[in-house]
């Protein structure tokens, strides 16, 4: 009976919220993050930074399950599971050289991708900021992205902002269809920075 199970439908937002409070809301299965991870590699990379990085799952992902190099920073303190380490700071936006530690001289943030997860949508423009401040060569996007044209400010994460800005800069290198909360249409995108025209 419908009235039955009308009072289950809150139950069952609290627990996705309780469940993305332990993880993440963006999930990865371990074989799009080592496919993810082999692209990247063999297109010359070797770092994730997630300034986003919640609880540290994705961070742990990436590092454990990928291989690749991880920084991870948040400006929450308050996390229920710590899968990694992840650095609290006061704003990621205004970290210096994104927190990475390099190995020699040579290295720079140009193999590393900048791991934008379910960025906040408008009016928080974080998502965005990062990605304009980002000196990276490789952008991984995990969200909902639409046709930049059609999405409203507010229908996805990030809002049409970022969106732009990613159709604008960036050119997709590759996208995993990823498990998916209902109601939502996200996906994981490995993009690399468009070669600017001369």
């Amino acid at each position: 009976q419908l009235s039955t199970t009308r009072s289950w439908a809150p139950l069952l937002l609290r627990w996705r919220y309780y469940v993305c409070s332990l993880f993440s809301w963006g999930l990865l299965t371990e074989e799009a993050v080592q496919d993810v991870a082999t692209t990247m590699r063999m297109c010359g990379g070797v770092g994730v930074v997630d300034p986003l990085a919640g609880s540290g799952w994705h961070a742990y992902l990436w590092k454990d399950i990928g291989g690749l190099k991880v920084v991870a920073m948040d400006a929450y303190e308050v996390r229920p599971v710590a899968w990694s380490h992840v650095t609290v700071v006061a704003d990621a936006r205004s970290v210096t050289d994104w927190g990475v530690d390099f190995d020699s001289e040579e290295e720079d943030l140009s193999k590393w991708a900048l791991h934008l997860s379910w960025p906040p949508h408008s009016p928080e423009r974080v998502g965005l900021d990062l990605l304009m401040r980002w000196p990276g060569d490789f952008l991984i996007y995990l969200g909902e992205r639409g046709n930049p044209e059609d999405a409203e400010e507010m229908g996805v994460t990030g809002g049409r902002s970022l969106l732009e800005a990613i159709d604008e800069g960036w050119e997709p290198v590759r996208s995993w269809s990823i498990p998916r909360w209902p109601g939502f249409l996200d996906d994981l995108t490995l993009y690399r920075r468009k070669e600017k025209k001369k």
